[in-house]
């Protein structure tokens, strides 16, 4: 299986969100709130709650 790296900063409907994930980082933050995120899936699912 390959290894994905992600690492960014959005905003979705007004909410700021950063992404870290991949290598030892596995979490987003949405206004300063840090969320745990090992997948794809769940950032996907993270950003449905959120938007």
């Amino acid at each position: 299986m390959n290894n994905i790296t992600v690492h960014g900063e959005l905003t979705v409907r007004g909410q700021s969100v950063t992404i870290h994930l991949g290598g030892s980082e596995h979490y987003a933050t949405v206004n300063g709130v840090r969320f745990n995120v090992h997948s794809l899936w769940q950032l996907y699912q993270l950003l449905r709650l959120i938007a």
